[in-house]
This record gives C-alpha cells, structure tokens and sequence, in this order.
C-alpha cells in the first residue's frame, strides 16, 4: 500500500499533475480504507444471522470504496486511451464477479450459498483493488526506470 498515492505521478499530457496527484491521494485513501479491514472479517459459522449481517455490512463497505477508487483511478488516467480501456476492464470485471459469484447460488442448496456468494464477491473487490493499484504503481516505477536511461 505504501506507493499507492504515487499513481499521481505518471503524468500525462491530458491530466494535469495537480489534478491527478489529488485523485491519486483520494485513490489511496479508498484503497487504505479497505486494506485495513480483515480479508476475512466475520466469524466462520454460515448459519448464523449475525454472519450474514456481517458480510452483507463489509461488502458494502469495499464496494463503495471499489467505486471510489475506481472513479480516482479515472481521474489519474490521462490519455483517452488509457481511459477507455480502465472503462472497458472496469465494466469487464464486474461482468465476470457478477457471473462467477452466482455460482454457489445454482451450485449448493441452503444456508451456505448466500455465504458463499458474498465471500467471493469480497475476495474478487480486494484482489481487484489490488490488480489495478498493482498496474498504476507499475506506471510510476517505469517512468521512474525511464528517467534514468
């Protein structure tokens, strides 16, 4: 997490360096409000209201940090380009986290299928955070790299 807020250094000509360093922050801190919290936040027994209460409350959370992030990586990203494609990954992804986690909805009967859906909703947010923090870092350390030569 610790070079996330330099995303908003990769500057682009159709971005202004002030603008994406104030998006890269806001991205960063969306990133460190979800990353704080546990991958694995409420207690293991499936059957229990409160274990539904729980995971219905944290995928909220990191959804609406999801969202947050994502609109802040929009405001990093520069050329139209680059824009169109965070656009067409973004709506991509969220296709296949919708189908993929519906599964245990068809595949398994009683308690544990709305578990088991939340659960893989949860993981796929964060290890989504994670890919595109993982791309816009690369974006600093090339430059970086680029700078040099």
């Amino acid at each position: 997490m610790a070079g996330l807020a330099a995303i908003a250094i990769c500057p682009i000509a159709a971005v202004s360096q002030s603008a994406a360093i104030q998006h890269g922050a806001a991205a960063n801190r969306e990133y460190a409000a979800v990353f704080a919290h546990s991958d694995d936040p409420c207690s293991a027994d499936y059957a229990t209201a409160s274990y539904l209460q729980c995971m219905s409350k944290e995928l909220s959370f990191v959804e609406t940090h999801l969202d947050a992030f994502v609109e802040d990586l929009r405001g990093v990203a520069g050329a139209p380009e680059e824009l169109a494609g965070l656009n067409k990954t973004d709506a991509a992804w969220r296709a296949y986290r919708e189908s993929i986690c519906m599964l245990p909805l068809k595949r398994f009967a009683g308690t544990v299928k709305g578990p088991m859906s939340e659960e893989c909703q949860l993981s796929l947010d964060r290890a989504y955070m994670k890919q595109l923090s993982n791309i816009y870092i690369f974006c600093r350390s090339f430059q970086s790299e680029s700078a040099h030569i």
